[in-house]
């Protein structure tokens, strides 16, 4: 808002047509008021000089070719390598393919090709990042050859692609050795690939050509790593060594920093697991052995030396030595990610060592410390084939009756659901489709059940497929709503304003506007003040009313715009209420399902008819949901047409603009009845830096034009791309929803099967104990007829010799 001061509001005269002023002047001023009036005149000359200084840097950026220095680039270079440090590989991406795309032969731009691929390998775009990996290799320009070396790394990297993260954790096929054996005895191959890469064996022959033609000595760190790593995979043990020996010799302390520090931990960890693949047992054990030495302050270090230590248990226990492979599975702590397993491994080995009681033990703190694990079952059923081996029956017994209870009584709950087909495939579709991004497998299994479904491969692959279709609708509907968003932006009456630097010059011209306005005031006023005039008051009352419509530039149409941004804000507070609500029906459904499963046998409800009206319970939430995502676009809609439509500015701006032209016709009235040299020749200032203001508006949204010149060509394509996209979704929403529900259901069945596999196999283990009775019992007896046929041999013995003794 524009400030001024009260005399203004007596002096100023609006409305020049037919103007005539009174040449009735008073007392001239004395020489007192002269020096008030230069002093004035200076005051507004300084002003002018400062709201100048505004106009020339505006000029200056208008004027400025949109080229970006190597220095600027350099710094967008660092900006998404920090992003990508930092975790943020979206935003870095879209840095790196800004310099790629744009300015590709700039020393930046060459560089990002290599860090563009980095960012794509973290988004899981590693197709695309091998391509630019090669790029970086088939280019021979200096700042392109300094990646060369890194470049080869993350090709052998991509050549055997990295296990997915928390995979050393995750109990496998090694953790369940029944299942291995049983999946043996059918002729399964229980070993574990490498995960297929990307890079055709034929170009991974000509890496390893690349990483022989840098010198050993003079080869990067990361490179040597990598390229041991490849070597060890693909079983060429002896060369990994003699690789990841240049790294990490086996004779200096792992703990000591220097060059390459960072990958050393690693490196001996492949060497060591290089020397066990070649059967070197003693030196694999002296290689972890010199690991576990080691007192690595980084985090993932520390992991490398706890799998260290279980590599030295699992190399002593297939050596025969359980002893020391129970000491070393028991240098990994409760902290440890590897606990678990440890404490599994522990029990086998004292199994095999017939320390059985040892080995309960194990189990007992493995099921305290995680009851959860995937293997819970497992454990319990290895509880009771322990107490077999020491014995004792009766609590053997005891343990495959409480497991085959548990287990029954869970599968005949979960089977229900499958009673009737259509309608359990019909409720799954509302589960899945009620939030798709958030499903969870607690949404449909018990709680006792989810240990189970989470070892078996179709129940969770189930889950991520519901979520990654949950998440594919969510960011098409987030690339859609900023897609209009973008759209209604370029539609912006002032296009200078998007832009940070432009913006900021578009604002200090309102300033400087505003300036010039009280510059004119002042200047008008000085005239005015030396006049007098029965007309004064009248043309006092037309500028005070076009002075309101400048402190006021809606005028009456305030109160209705301040309406509209309430009812947005009301809007806002009724989406934020239906949010709520929705949660509360989420709420009252679960536990009405909950309850129902609990107390089933005691209710009379019609299992069909009540997962029918779930099914239709969970589809109204959903629509609501969608309602309330709907109202919210519309709401960002509205927000974004204030924001880039804003009547509020192009009020302000019209008023200013009725009013300066007012004050125009007033000088040229009041200067020609009095005229002041002085005060004209700052007017003439003012008059001519209004037109620099107006000319550097418009160059300011030509240059902002010439910035969204690509942007709208873009966001032409990319609306018929995404209107494609959306058609495509929408078409199969229906059917993805559908095949999603199915696999649930035969996942759900999986999991109904596994149980019932585990109820049997604790039938089995009844069994077993059985067996191990009647064979206790058939030793028994066989040993009293040993010790009854040596008792009777030994009679026969004494009554034979007594005899003797009696006949002569």
């Amino acid at each position: 808002m524009l400030r001024f001061p009260h005399s203004l509001l007596l002096a100023l005269v609006v409305g020049t047509a037919g103007l005539s002023v009174s040449t009735d002047v008073s007392a001239a001023p004395g020489s007192r008021r002269g020096k008030k009036d230069a002093a004035k005149l200076g005051d507004l000359v300084q002003r002018l000089r400062e709201s100048e200084q505004s106009v020339v840097k505006a000029e200056r950026a208008a004027a400025k070719e949109v080229v970006p220095s190597d220095k600027a680039l350099a710094k967008r270079l660092v900006q998404g390598q920090l992003q990508l440090a930092e975790g943020d590989y979206e935003g870095a991406a879209i840095k790196f393919l800004d310099l790629v795309e744009n300015h590709g032969e700039t020393p930046a731009g060459i560089q990002a090709v290599f860090f563009l691929g980095d960012a794509l390998v973290k988004m899981d775009m590693q197709r695309w990042a091998v391509e630019l990996f090669s790029q970086t290799l088939s280019d021979r320009r200096p700042d392109a050859r300094r990646f060369h070396q890194l470049a080869v790394a993350r090709l052998f990297d991509l050549a055997l692609l990295r296990r997915e993260k928390g995979f050393a954790r995750r109990p496998g096929l090694s953790a369940t050795p029944e299942v291995r054996a049983r999946l043996q005895s059918v002729g399964v191959d229980v070993s574990l690939d490498p995960p297929e890469g990307l890079v055709k064996a034929d170009d991974a022959e000509r890496l390893i050509q690349w990483a022989e033609s840098f010198p050993r000595s003079d080869r990067d760190p990361e490179l040597r790593y990598s390229y041991g790593r490849y070597l060890f995979l693909t079983e060429r043990y002896d060369k990994a060594i003699v690789e990841l020996e240049s790294l990490s010799p086996i004779d200096v302390p792992i703990s000591k920093g220097g060059p390459g520090a960072k990958w050393r931990v690693r490196a001996a960890y492949v060497a060591a697991s290089a020397a066990a693949g070649a059967g070197n047992y003693d030196e694999a054990i002296e290689r972890f052995g010199n690991i576990v030495k080691a007192n690595p302050g980084n985090p993932r270090d520390r992991q490398i030396k706890e799998l260290s230590w279980l590599a030295i248990g699992r190399i002593r226990h297939d050596t025969g030595e359980a002893e020391d492979a129970v000491k070393a599975y028991r240098q990994i702590g409760r902290d440890s990610p590897f606990f678990p397993e440890a404490m599994y491994e522990t029990a086998w080995t004292l199994l095999g060592n017939k320390e059985y009681e040892q080995a309960i033990q194990a189990l007992d703190l493995l099921l305290i410390y995680d009851p959860d694990s995937p293997i819970s079952a497992e454990i319990k059923q290895l509880r009771g084939k322990i107490k077999i081996q020491q014995r004792d029956y009766a609590g053997a017994e005891e343990e495959f009756l409480t497991l085959r209870r548990e287990f029954d009584r869970l599968g005949k709950r979960m089977a229900r659901k499958l009673s009737t087909r259509a309608d359990a495939r019909t409720y799954f579709a509302a589960v899945v489709g009620e939030d798709m991004e958030n499903f969870s497998l607690t949404s449909l299994l018990p709680a006792a059940a989810l240990p189970v479904a989470r070892g078996l491969d179709s129940a969770v692959h189930a889950e991520s497929l519901a979520r990654e279709v949950g998440m594919l609708e969510r960011e098409l509907a987030e690339t859609c709503d900023l897609l209009a968003r973008m759209e209604e932006a370029v539609q912006a009456r002032e296009k200078a304003r998007l832009f940070n630097d432009l913006g900021a010059h578009v604002t200090s011209l309102d300033n400087v506007d505003s300036d010039l306005i009280d510059v004119r005031e002042a200047l008008v006023d000085r005239l005015a003040s030396k006049l007098k005039g029965g007309s004064l008051d009248r043309m006092e009352a037309q500028r005070q009313k076009l002075r309101r419509l400048v402190d006021e530039p809606l005028g009456t149409r305030g109160p209705q715009y301040r309406k509209m941004i309430a009812r947005l804000e009301r809007l806002a507070e009724q989406a934020h209420k239906l949010d709520l609500f929705i949660g509360e029906m989420r709420a009252e459904l679960i536990a009405a399902e909950n309850y129902y499963e609990q107390t089933r046998k005691e209710q009379k409800i019609d299992r069909q008819g009540f997962l029918k009206q779930a099914a239709e319970q969970r589809d109204e939430i959903a629509a609501l949901e969608k309602a309330s995502r709907d109202l919210r676009d519309e709401i960002a809609r509205a927000r974004s047409a204030v924001r880039y439509q804003d009547p509020l500015l192009e009020a302000q701006q019209k008023a200013n603009r009725a009013y300066r032209k007012h004050l125009q016709g007033m000088w040229a009235a009041l200067s020609k009845a009095k005229p002041d040299p002085d005060a004209a020749t700052v007017m003439k200032r003012v008059e001519a830096m209004q037109v620099r203001v107006d000319n550097t508006r418009g160059a300011l949204e030509r240059a902002a034009a010439n910035k969204l010149a690509d942007a709208v060509t873009i966001l032409v394509e990319e609306r018929a791309n995404l209107d494609r996209y959306l058609e495509e979704l929408t078409a199969t929403t229906g059917e993805t929803k559908a095949v999603v529900a199915q696999v649930l259901e035969a996942a759900y069945g999986d999991v109904v099967g596994e149980i019932a596999n585990l109820t049997m196999r604790s039938e089995v283990g009844l069994l077993d104990v059985a067996w191990a009775m009647k064979e206790s019992e058939t030793d028994e007896v066989g040993r009293l007829e040993r010790v009854r046929d040596r008792d009777l041999r030994e009679l026969d013995l004494a009554i034979e010799m007594g005899l003797e003794e009696l006949v002569p």
